[in-house]
Order: C-alpha cells, then sequence, then structure tokens
C-alpha cells in the first residue's frame, strides 16, 4: 500500500500568541502530492524504500524524527487527529522559517529504480526518465545488469519474448527531487503568509501520514 500525508496550515495569533487555523477552502486540508523523497525529509517516513521494503534508493537526511502533535495544535487539527487516530501516523510540524531556511539544493541522494528496455535506452540517450519501477516481476521479466542491458541495446543476442529491466541509480539535490514542493507548495505557504500579514516563524503546517 502507498502512503500519503495529510496536513492543515495554523497561523500564530500576534496578541494571544495561540495557534489558529489558517482556512484554506474545503476542509482546511492542505494537499501535498505523494512525493516518498519529501516524506523522508519531513519526517523520515519512507526513507529510501517503498511498500514491503522495495529499495529506492540511499534515502534523504530528515529536517526532524516525527515531532509528534503540537501540544498548542489548534482545535480543528486535534480534533482531525483524533478522528483518524487509528489511521494515522508519524505526526510532525514545521514553520515555514524551518522549511525555508533548510538546505534543499546542497543536499544530495541517489535514487534507484528499475526500466524497461526502451525507457533505459531513452534514459542513455537523454538522460530523462520516462518511467521506472522500485522493483518489477512477471512471467517474462528478465533481470538484468546495465552492462547486459547495454549489449542487447547495441545489437548482441536476446530472447524475443524476454522482457528485459535493469535497476539504474542516479544522483539528486532534494530540490530536484521535491521541485514540486518547492517551487508550489512553500511558495503557496510563503503567499498565505504575506496575505495574512505574518512572519514566516508565525505560520506552520501540522501533519501526519497514513
Amino acid at each position: 500500500m502507498g502512503t500519503d500525508i495529510y496536513a492543515m496550515i495554523e497561523k500564530r495569533n500576534k496578541e494571544t500568541m495561540k495557534w489558529e487555523l489558517q482556512r484554506i477552502g474545503k476542509d482546511d486540508i492542505y494537499f501535498i502530492p505523494r512525493n516518498y523523497s519529501l516524506f523522508s525529509i519531513l519526517a523520515n517516513v519512507r526513507n529510501g524504500y517503498g511498500f514491503a521494503g522495495v529499495d529506492l534508493g540511499n534515502g534523504c537526511i530528515p529536517i526532524s524524527n516525527p515531532r509528534g502533535v503540537p501540544e498548542d495544535a489548534c482545535e480543528e487539527y486535534k480534533n482531525y487527529v483524533n478522528l483518524w487516530e487509528s489511521e494515522e501516523h508519524s505526526h510532525s510540524f514545521f514553520t515555514l522559517a524551518e522549511l525555508l531556511n533548510y538546505d534543499w539544493k546542497g543536499n544530495k541522494t541517489k535514487h534507484r529504480g528499475y526500466m524497461k528496455q526502451e525507457v533505459y535506452e531513452e534514459y542513455k540517450r537523454t538522460g530523462f526518465k520516462k518511467s521506472y519501477s522500485g522493483n518489477v516481476f512477471g512471467r517474462h521479466i528478465v533481470k538484468i545488469s546495465n552492462e547486459e542491458m547495454d549489449a542487447i541495446i547495441n545489437g548482441g543476442p536476446a530472447d524475443e519474448n524476454a522482457s528485459y529491466y535493469t535497476q539504474v541509480e542516479w544522483e539528486e539535490s532534494y530540490y530536484e527531487s521535491c521541485v514540486d514542493f518547492v517551487e508550489n507548495q512553500l511558495k503557496g505557504l510563503m503567499r498565505i503568509a504575506e496575505e495574512s500579514d505574518c512572519e514566516a516563524e508565525n505560520l506552520r503546517i501540522v501533519f501526519g501520514f497514513d
């Protein structure tokens, strides 16, 4: 099964210094797309592995291990957590300032995944990763080394009934692995802070995983 993240945004009231729910629309759930590199950075969740322990790479350095549900969380978030208590785990929270100060571009990691022959050939030619999987299974699937795949691509002997796959490893910065979060979610939080006349340390996301 896959893992997803559920989050809300809170803003600290400058007069009471209490955290309050930042209203953003229906259900007030702050949508963050599934990204295991991001999950590993935010809470050490699925760090370098997928479902059933599938190897996805070397993993990432978390900003922090899960901090739990903050004691001063808004009532709306506490009620949400209580409602889904049996299904959620690894609760944590970060201020916008913490997320902005993290070294997204300086940190790097290595990812691994299996590519089928035509995808691997395109990757070797262009560097573009059209698709890949943590692991592959099937009656006609044959896993081979990069060198063996290169030989087949260059006209070497091959079984016409086989579907060849090879595991590829590549390095990316955390920014490249989480570009959607950095360029869209973080900038969206910055806009919310600006529109709410709120400093980055007074806006935060509270979240958990299922």
